[in-house]
């Protein structure tokens, strides 16, 4: 991500309204080793970090997407995440406590929870109140339709980071929520996760109507806290040049 220019990619409208807006931010890039001393490289030292699952060796290069099995950080004590991390390699689409079906036979796409609902939407009250994650990422990958665009043509396709402040910067945080549920066709509970979006900001509206809550570690920390002010202090409707949105190849 270091080297980027801050300009303002050609063909990016400032003014233009997304088109068929959809989900949003679907697709989301880590590309960062996460392996064993990935702690001791852009996290709090303070604070212990602990593996529950062994570390993933998928390649840098290839993004996640809904389902996919992806690194998720939570409390050890959720009364005090200052007191310990852990890191879990953990389903994307949240699967609410109360199905009791099969994987398959929930079709509500739950990989994002609207900020405006997320307190009161039965799907993740319970979550947003007792089971918050932070779920790291180096981008969020988004696409838009181009000037003359038609049904069949491939939509381009844009990777939104941010200039890092520092090393641990490199990385920042979805504010996510988990679940874990008992679907009928596995043997062991399942646990998953979502993550909160809300309003965008001046970089992400010509793309998209919704936008993620991104925070820094510290931020994340304070996500983490239940006993804190929760989705209030989460912005989505950051500030023009907060992110830079780059074309990337499909």
């Amino acid at each position: 991500m270091a080297g980027r220019s801050g300009l303002r990619p050609a063909g990016l409208d400032l003014n233009r309204k997304p088109r068929n807006p959809g989900d949003m931010c679907n697709e989301y890039q880590l590309k960062l080793n996460f392996g064993a001393d990935w702690w001791n490289a852009v996290g709090d030292k303070r604070v212990p970090f602990h593996w529950r699952s062994a570390p993933s060796n998928r390649p840098l290069d290839v993004p996640f997407k809904p389902t996919n099995r992806a690194p998720m950080i939570r409390a050890i004590d959720a009364a005090d995440p200052a007191a310990g991390l852990e890191c879990i390699d953990t389903r994307w689409w949240l699967v609410p406590f109360f199905h009791k079906g099969p994987v398959s036979a929930w079709k509500s796409m739950c990989t994002n929870a609207k900020i405006e609902t997320v307190d009161t939407a039965p799907t993740f009250r319970d979550a947003y109140k007792r089971r918050r994650a932070l779920i790291p990422l180096t981008s969020f990958i988004e696409y838009d339709e181009p000037p003359g665009w038609k049904n069949g043509m491939r939509k381009r396709r844009w990777d939104v980071s941010w200039e890092p402040k520092d090393q641990f910067d490199q990385v920042r945080y979805f504010a996510g929520l988990w679940e874990r549920s008992n679907p009928t066709d596995l043997t062991e509970p399942l646990e998953s996760f979502a993550f909160i979006t809300g309003p965008p900001g001046s970089d992400v509206a010509p793309l998209h109507d919704r936008q993620p809550a991104v925070l820094t570690l510290e931020q994340g920390m304070e996500w983490l806290r239940l006993d804190r002010p929760g989705k209030a202090v989460l912005v989505t409707a950051t500030p023009l040049h907060t992110y830079r949105p780059v074309e990337a190849a499909r």
